[in-house]
């Protein structure tokens, strides 16, 4: 182990060091671009120096200029392009590569212009706080899509994520070589946001590229180099293998490209059982969990004329899993293995409609499948936490197919208004068939009734029946932006959405956001309204069809016999139940309310604060309708359980967010903190749940199983010595609550779930948790310099409407359509379609202008080993009372590497 990690360390440093410029001379890269971060190609740069002759140059398809040998001191920067407003700017030239930006804005709006030490730019759509994320800070980000997508929920914060890629919702992640910018929007109140309170992540992928390159990488973890769980007795042996290959460039030059990416990863997972045997003794076995996993996708964008631009993008997705199910309680007899597989089409075309009004249209097919079977067809035996033994009550066999129609209009009207209105159509079907606990489940109170054998109660749900039905979801807006002043602009807009099996079908939303910057643009305060409607579950509607008292009952008998449940002295045999929904179901919906400051402290620090207050009505729960009263009557006689869903929830959350990001591209260095002060309340923490007491259900009302108080977040990515690299991720939180059990069924409804007199739900609170990650790279140059510079990683592709910096936005641009794209000045759009670059412009590193790039690079996942307990038994009968029944992992260590060209 020793040679191996001595070896990769000499692989590391081994690089000879760039080379130095001449005493006296350096070259200028400079990355023009528009408000939305897209490259503006064939930008005229002037560089006029305090003493000699002007230099002037053009920037290429990515909106990447590169000077000339440049004498170092002061100069005079001019920048242009048709269309936007010109740059003139003062800036100071040092020896080695200079590396800068400047955004340009649409002419017509006499803003101030300033050059950044970053590639980023804020669409500020709906006066949100957003974040981009810089070129050199995704190079660190996780190669694999599902890590990727773990990494950047974790960035967002308390608040949870929602992924957009090119505008599409859900879906698998694209790989990190295929993505050009990352942008985090927070508290977005734009009339065509659908999620309340959550972060949106926007992923934008490469655009159309003028040269042949791709990536290839491979990244191994294996139980050698990490360290063992806290509650294994043994070394836990497991091993990762991932893959990643990507391919990109032009079929027909500046007019059409292919792009083709395949990755996976053979995993040999295990995890740790912490059950305990007949004796009280905690086992500490450990169980394999192999996975497969292979994605492919080829992806054609095509110039369907100089202001229009077609994307068609096809995926599919294979994965296997064995061994699920198996783990902390649960034995190894109560495993099952799922396999599925995913197929999707992505098609949108995108640009001008005449010379100012911008317009995407998006369609979507997919096609999911998914199979699940249990090893063992034994009644599960569950003896409440302390083991569960026995089948594992698991065979189904899903089916779905559907498709997403959306279409955004952006257009100004005159100079101050910028709306956008746009549709969104969603049709789904859905077969499925599941035959979940067709064997029967014994529930036992504690290893005393066990051994006696005295369950509590016996569950089995009789019948199969193959489900298939049609959901259809539509939603429709409309969005201004208007800026008042150069001090104040407020958006306002409207939506409503409507929904098969769902009667209610006006459900109107209105939305309503500010920006001020009453103490000039280095200050914004931002703040509105809106109210937003969720969607009623298609699993939810399913469970309506199947469990419906006829072809599906539940089985219910109290007080069983064991092994046969009809054997019991006291056994009391329910009739069938059901499950259902009430006949004035809703859409759940959700009030959101915020106000926030954001300071432009300098240059290159910026901070930011946020109270966010969300208030949930007509939320999802489910109570038992015909439970029985104090004396063991229920309503109804003739039927047992009866699950209704309804719509009588309600939740609380409050947040206050203090955040800061320092950047210094020159030097590549950057940090971002964020942290959170919350409080979440709520009646349910899943809307299958039933309450201890169904004849008050109120009583539930308490803290959410989610109610972290304090959340800290914090990322730095920095230089190290000698080529080296640092990406250093902090997570931590405070304790999450857990509920206190009584362990028994002591007002016979079935469910163990009862809790002792004045006891609340979620009173208890488990520990904190710590995690530190580290990534260590290092890039080799192989080969001969680019002549281009840099790898493709810039350009820009169609977008939404911009908003501009800090200031009160307006009606700014978006992004463009085709190479070469000029605006007006009432300008929707804005800038022309890059074609790669960002990686040359923005990093330093000789490595990333060279031909061919190699990476090395370690990760080490909690990399001080801190032992995180989570899974806090509340059972009063459980001999882990007040006690942890699981550990987080431990630190685990992965090597790679990753070769570009």
């Amino acid at each position: 182990m020793k040679r191996i990690l001595l070896a990769l360390l000499a692989l590391l440093v081994a690089a000879p060091l760039s080379a130095q410029n001449a005493n006296n001379q350096t070259q200028l890269r400079l990355v023009v671009v528009d408000e939305t971060g897209a490259g503006i190609p064939q930008a005229t740069v002037t560089v006029t120096p305090a003493a000699g002759e002007a230099v002037t140059f053009s920037s290429d398809d990515r909106g990447l200029a590169m000077s000339p040998p440049i004498a170092t001191g002061n100069v005079h920067l001019h920048v242009e392009f048709p269309g936007f407003e010109p740059y003139e700017g003062q800036l100071t030239l040092r020896r080695g590569a200079v590396n800068q930006t400047v955004m340009l804005k649409i002419a017509g709006f006499q803003e101030e212009v300033v050059v950044n030490d970053t590639a980023a730019t804020d669409d500020r759509r709906g006066n949100s706080f957003t974040t981009t994320l810089e070129q050199a800070e995704i190079d660190e980000l996780p190669d694999d899509p599902e890590e990727l997508a773990d990494v950047l929920t974790q960035m967002a914060g308390a608040a949870g994520a929602v992924f957009q890629v090119n505008g599409f919702r859900g879906g698998r992640l694209p790989s990190r070589d295929e993505i050009r910018q990352i942008r985090f929007r927070t508290n977005s109140l734009s009339a065509d946001n659908h999620d309340a309170g959550r972060t949106q992540i926007e992923i934008i992928t490469r655009p159309n590229v003028i040269e042949w390159n791709g990536n290839a990488s491979l990244n191994y973890r294996g139980d050698e180099m990490n360290a063992r769980n806290a509650f294994a007795t043994s070394e836990t042996p497991e091993q990762n293998r991932q893959f990643n290959m990507g391919l990109r460039g032009p079929l027909v030059k500046g007019k059409t490209s292919l792009r083709l990416n395949i990755d996976g990863r053979r995993d040999q997972q295990s995890d740790t059982i912490t059950a305990l045997d007949e004796n009280g003794n905690r086992l500490g076995d450990v169980v394999f969990r192999p996975s497969e996993q292979t994605n492919v996708t080829v992806g054609i964008e095509h110039a369907l004329t100089k202001d229009q631009t077609l994307r068609v993008e096809y995926r599919r997705g294979d994965n296997s899993t064995d061994n699920l199910g198996v783990g902390g309680f649960n034995l190894q007899s109560r495993a099952y293995d799922r396999n599925g597989s995913n197929h999707q089409v992505r098609a949108q075309v995108q640009g001008l409609l005449g010379k100012t009004t911008l317009n995407e249209l998006r369609l979507q097919f997919t096609q999911q499948r998914s199979e699940a079977a249990s090893l063992s067809n034994l009644p599960s035996v569950i003896v409440l936490d302390t083991f569960s033994d026995g089948g594992a009550g698991v065979w189904n066999n899903s089916f779905s197919r559907g498709f997403e129609l959306a279409d955004n209009l952006d257009f100004n009207v005159g100079r101050k208004h910028q709306m956008r209105v746009g549709i969104l159509l969603e049709g789904d079907e859905f077969s499925n068939f599941d035959a979940q606990n067709n064997a029967g489940t014994f529930t036992f109170s504690d290893i005393v009734a066990f051994d006696a054998g005295r369950p509590t109660s016996f569950t089995q749900r009789n019948g199969e029946v193959n489900t298939k039905f049609n959901q259809y979801q539509f939603g429709a807006y409309w969005q201004d932006d208007i800026r008042l002043n150069n001090k104040f602009s407020v958006s306002v807009g409207v939506r409503n959405e409507m929904q098969s099996h769902i009667d209610d079908k006006l459900n109107l939303m209105p939305r309503l956001g500010f920006t001020a910057t009453p103490w000039g643009s280095r200050t914004a305060i931002r703040g509105g309204y809106g109210l937003f409607y969720d969607w009623y579950s298609s699993n939810l509607y399913d469970q309506t069809l199947r469990v419906n008292g006829v072809s599906v009952r539940d089985l219910l008998i109290l007080n069983p016999g064991y092994p046969d449940p009809l054997n019991g002295t006291e056994a009391q045999i329910l009739p069938r139940g059901r499950i259902q929904a009430s006949s004035d179901l809703s859409m759940p919906q959700v009030h959101q309310a915020s106000i926030g400051v954001e300071r432009q402290l300098s240059q290159n620090l910026s901070v930011q604060t946020m109270y966010q207050v969300l208030r949930g009505r007509h939320q999802i729960r489910s109570i038992n309708i015909n439970a029985p009263d104090a004396f063991g009557n229920r309503p109804d006689p003739t039927v047992g359980t009866v699950t209704q869903f309804e719509s009588t929830g309600r939740a609380d959350t409050d947040r206050l967010t203090f955040g800061g990001n320092y950047r210094l591209p020159q030097r590549r260095i950057f940090v971002n903190m964020n942290y959170t002060l919350g409080r979440i309340k709520n009646h349910t923490d899943s809307e299958t749940s039933l309450p201890a007491n169904n004849l008050d259900p109120d009583a539930e009302w308490g803290y959410s199983r989610q109610d972290v108080r304090h959340r800290l977040q914090g990322t730095v990515n920095v230089p190290l010595v000698l080529g080296l690299r640092a990406n250093v991720n902090i997570n931590a939180q405070s304790a999450t609550p857990y509920t206190i059990t009584t362990g028994r069924d002591d007002n016979g409804d079935g469910t163990s779930n009862d809790r002792p007199a004045g006891v609340g739900r979620n009173t208890e609170r488990a520990t904190a948790t710590f995690v530190t990650n580290l990534r260590v790279s290092r890039a080799f140059a192989l080969g001969g310099q680019r002549t281009g510079g840099g790898f493709p990683g810039g350009g820009g592709r169609p977008g939404g409407p911009g908003g501009g910096g800090i200031g009160p936005g307006g009606p700014a641009g978006g992004a463009g359509a085709s190479v070469g794209q000029t605006l007006n000045a009432q300008g929707q759009g804005g800038g022309a379609r890059g074609g790669g670059g960002g990686r040359g412009g923005n990093q330093g590193d000789a490595a990333f202008n060279a031909r061919y790039m190699m990476e090395l690079f370690v990760t080490a996942d909690n990399v001080f080993n801190r032992v995180n307990y989570g899974g806090y038994s509340g059972n009063l009968l459980s001999d882990y009372f007040g006690q942890p029944t699981m550990a987080q992992r431990p630190r685990q260590v992965q090597v790679g590497m990753q070769f570009r060209f």
